[in-house]
């Protein structure tokens, strides 16, 4: 097992399942950071996701610097996260949470 760098959006568990598929990247990119510190959300635990609506589950220990994340952000919405894990025994374990821009919808059309 290797340590793993993921960005995205954060997005609250209870909310994700409530979304389609095909709406996850749009949904978290316009999901609150209100919804997502309220308690019901946040006792869901949090995942990322990126601008293809690719999910990464993160683990209950993530939740506490998650929602510090939240707490200290601007953005009334679209929280976009960087998240390093590392190895911690059979798992990989949330050791790292901070905001950072999110990608630009130009700079992914021009790299195509």
């Amino acid at each position: 097992m290797h340590p793993e760098t993921d960005e995205g959006w954060v997005l609250d568990i209870a909310c994700l399942r409530k979304y389609p598929r095909d709406e996850y990247a749009e949904r978290a990119r316009a999901h609150t950071t209100e919804c997502s510190t309220m308690g019901h959300c946040l006792e869901s635990g949090y995942a990322l996701v990126d601008a293809d609506g690719r999910v990464t589950l993160l683990d209950p220990e993530a939740t506490p610097p998650v929602l510090d994340a939240l707490r200290r952000s601007d953005r009334e919405a679209g929280v976009w996260l960087r998240v390093r894990r590392e190895p911690d025994g059979d798992a990989l374990a949330t050791v790292e949470v901070a905001e950072v821009p999110a990608p630009s919808p130009l700079s992914s059309a021009s790299d195509a």
